[in-house]
């Protein structure tokens, strides 16, 4: 029987906003949340546009450790006889663990090496496919085994994502996730260089289309150049909603561990909450967008134009992440006056439909109809966004404020661009 370490409890207390951190080995903790509501900060109540990693990859954990204390040294009166050396100190033993820690040490290692081969079986059978949106689902699965030399190559994220494209050559899905395999050092031609190029070709219209090449563009020329082509576009698409519907699917091959059952939630709020986090790992980096529109030259009025036009882009589709980094980019640029209230309104819109999707969620792992009304909408609608108001709507929940509401006082719960004046 599956049991769930404590660990995997915390990382996936969060998974139904598109704010998640790079998928891990124990991602698949996302299977054992207590509750789906949300206990990370969504991205639009985090300084979006800096910091976002390039590619998702296996955090490292280090133990915190705490320096001994500082010992003051009494003074040596200037009498003394001459101080003679003193031998040093044999080191301090180091204590033993306890018994209990030793135990639960030993059951975590357990639990991961069952929930692992639970992965590995699920890629095992999805390896066979294909079905293309499987396949991407089947290398985001394995994206923690990038580095474990013991897996075959054939089920590790390269190989099942160029068995996704073969049967799949114009899934715009397909070359988004591919865009985020890591160069290997010192390579000739890089896969990722290659799939930013067809995801372009394929979906040019979607500006998100463009950020990966941005992000890894060198020559400030050829990123200004990016940019302008990123301001023609006329939607916005991240690929979350799809990434997390391809993962939801593929988990539905296997049954959900009993013991994640037991835990009070049932099996679509389970898988929910894993694809949610996992499948919504893959997320663009922002950083360099932010810095170059963020720091924009006022009296550059393309500049400005082709950012505020990307900006209104994020804002209308994507996830709330991508909406953050929109409001955050026009935040910043537009003056002050009638604009930036309009902002400031839409911000409050934002949060509050942010606010009440958290309470609605809070309550799928005990309605499991209204789970699967949220991945129905999810299906129908595609963005975060869009799904969320859909949600709202369904359950006869206003989508706008009313007067006098204003957002919990969350940390960075307005983009900071909005605290002062714009340019």
């Amino acid at each position: 029987m599956l049991r769930l370490p404590a660990l995997l409890l915390l990382l996936i207390a969060s998974p139904l906003f598109a704010d998640t951190d790079p998928p891990a080995g124990s991602a698949p903790e996302a299977l054992a949340a207590e509750t789906p509501a949300p206990a990370q900060t969504p991205a639009a109540e985090a300084p979006p546009a800096a910091g976002d990693t390039a590619t998702p990859a296996p955090p490292e954990t280090t133990p915190m450790e705490t320096p001994p204390p500082a010992v003051d040294t009494p003074a040596v009166p200037t009498d003394a006889a001459p101080l003679q050396p003193v031998p040093p100190a044999e080191p301090p033993a180091p204590a033993a663990p306890s018994a209990a820690a030793a135990s639960a040490a030993q059951a975590q290692a357990e639990e991961q090496r069952v929930f692992d081969q639970y992965r590995h079986d699920l890629i095992s059978l999805l390896a066979l496919r294909t079905d293309a949106d499987l396949l991407v689902a089947a290398a985001e699965l394995a994206y923690a085994d990038a580095k474990q030399p013991g897996r075959p190559a054939a089920l590790k994220s390269e190989a099942l994502l160029k068995r996704a494209q073969k049967f799949a050559p114009d899934s715009a899905l397909v070359w988004w996730v591919s865009s985020f395999v890591p160069c290997a050092p010192g390579a000739t031609s890089c896969a990722s260089a290659d799939a930013s190029a067809k995801l372009q070709q394929l979906d040019g219209d979607n500006a998100a289309a463009w950020l990966p090449a941005l992000h890894a563009q060198k020559d400030p020329a050829k990123a200004r150049a990016l940019l302008a082509s990123m301001a023609q576009a006329s939607r916005f698409n991240d690929f979350w909603g799809a990434s997390v519907l391809a993962v939801y699917a593929a988990l539905q091959i296997l049954p959900v561990p009993a013991d994640v059952l037991s835990h009070g939630l049932n099996a679509t709020a389970a898988r929910l909450n894993f694809a949610s986090s996992l499948g919504g790992s893959f997320m663009p980096n922002y950083q360099r967008l932010g810095e170059t529109c963020s720091g924009a030259d006022p009296t550059d009025s393309a500049l400005v134009g082709d950012c505020i036009a990307i900006a209104q882009a994020l804002e209308k589709g994507g996830t709330f992440r991508s909406q953050a980094v929109g409001f955050s980019i026009e935040g910043a640029l537009l003056p002050p006056g009638t604009a930036r209230d309009v902002l400031r309104a839409r911000l409050r819109a934002n949060a509050w439909q942010k606010e009440k999707f958290r309470e609605l969620s809070a309550r799928f792992p005990r309605e499991e109809g209204l789970a699967q009304i949220y991945v129905d909408l999810l299906r129908e609608h595609g963005t975060e966004p869009a799904s969320v108001t859909a949600l709202l709507r369904a359950q006869h929940v206003a989508t706008e404020p009313p007067q006098g509401w204003q957002p919990p006082d969350r940390s960075g719960s307005v983009p900071d661009a909005l605290a002062h004046p714009g340019h």
